[in-house]
């Protein structure tokens, strides 16, 4: 097997997924909302690319209000939507971006002066050019997950990709702090 199949990138047997669309497995949301729920509760969340609702179904059946939105219809939320310039009377975000413009998602959702969370590939912030971002937006936590989600479980039985949630409060931190999660 080729690294690119083993990291998840394109091979002849397995091209990327069309948009970045890979569904979130509910244990990773389940994990965010078991240490940050006390963050977003009494919230509004926008979930701006909530593709096929999977982030969305979780926060719902945990009681938050959700607004569903992707630029892509995959049958869940508002489609046709643009994160980057569209505009959601929200209180906090909770989103899996496309891995793409994940920077951009992290910018805009900063201007937005709410909490928020990203979920990203573990090596996300292992970037020169995302340093003055981290600097920047100020995290309060980087969240590791200690079990490889299943994004994509048509690539096989064994994931293979490491996860992080990124979680800001409504002003940039001076100090992120670590956190190891276990699998709920």
């Amino acid at each position: 097997m080729k690294s690119s199949t083993i990291i998840g990138g394109k091979s002849p047997k397995n091209n990327r997924n069309a948009a970045d669309f890979y569904a979130t497995p509910p244990e990773c949301t389940i994990a965010l909302l078991n240490r940050f729920e006390w963050l977003f509760r009494g919230k509004r969340i926008w979930e701006p690319a909530c593709g096929d609702g999977a982030i969305s179904k979780v926060l719902e059946l945990r009681g938050f209000r959700v607004v569903s939105s992707d630029l892509h219809d995959r049958g869940y939320g508002e489609s046709n939507m643009n994160f980057l310039n569209a505009e959601c009377a929200c209180d906090a975000i909770i989103t899996n971006p496309p891995f793409r413009l994940a920077s951009n998602f992290i910018e805009r959702s900063a201007e937005k002066k709410v909490p928020f969370a990203m979920l990203t590939k573990s090596t996300f912030w292992h970037a020169e050019k995302r340093r003055r971002l981290f600097i920047d937006t100020g995290p309060m936590a980087v969240m590791a997950m200690t079990w490889r989600p299943a994004m994509s479980p048509e690539r096989g039985q064994s994931a293979t990709m490491d996860f992080i949630w990124t979680v800001w409060g409504c002003i940039p931190n001076k100090q992120t702090k670590y956190i190891l999660e276990r699998r709920p």
